[in-house]
């Protein structure tokens, strides 16, 4: 049976990028979720069609495109990067999917409260990396850093019981201490968090 796009379902990564253009390609392996870790968080997360994740930092939109192939859930990317947005759009037309949609916004601009589930993969690890960045369209600053990490922090912060996070890669972001770990794989690299109290 296919996947998506010719793909077969044991697809892999190198397989789904063929979606993307070369210079996107290139920043694969170090940039966009693995489909084996894409397709567990999505497993955790997706738990019914009335589940609406946000992907902090979508970059070309892999995620969310593989969460609305492999699940009902409403997926939404938000990447500050224009041209990654275009992207990610680009290669959802070529899909039959519904349940996916990008916005091209600061991070800070969006209010949590409209989602009940979160994907973090190390979003704004750019900001403090001294290499392997995407690349230098967008200005970087250890202030930035914890500045974002803050308005995440405090955004979770204000979401209810019961509300998902999925961290992948993220082992210096910690939650606010209402989320609990859940569930854990991948050497603990990818960890899913629960919030438990208030």
């Amino acid at each position: 049976m296919k996947l998506i796009y010719g793909l077969e379902k044991d697809a892999e990564d190198v397989d789904f990028d063929k979606l993307y253009p070369e210079y996107i390609r290139k920043l694969s392996k170090i940039h966009w979720t693995p489909i084996e870790i894409a397709a567990t968080a999505i497993n955790w997360l997706a738990s019914s069609s009335e589940t609406k994740i946000l992907d902090i930092g979508s970059g070309v939109g892999k995620f969310c495109i593989l969460g609305g192939i492999l699940s009902g859930a409403q997926f939404t990317g938000v990447e500050k990067r224009e041209n990654l947005v275009q992207e990610a759009n680009k290669a959802l037309s070529k899909l039959s999917i519904e349940n996916v949609n990008f916005i091209y916004s600061n991070i800070t601009e969006i209010n949590f409260i409209k989602y009940n589930a979160f994907y973090y993969f190390n979003p704004f690890c750019e900001q403090v990396a001294s290499g392997d960045w995407i690349d230098l369209n967008v200005s970087f600053s250890d202030k930035k850093h914890r500045m974002y990490e803050q308005y995440v922090f405090n955004q979770l912060s204000k979401m209810p019981l019961g509300t998902m996070l999925v961290t992948y890669c993220s082992q210096d972001f910690s939650p606010p201490p209402t989320y609990k770990i859940h569930d854990m794989m991948f050497d603990g690299l990818l960890v899913l968090w629960a919030r438990t109290t208030i």
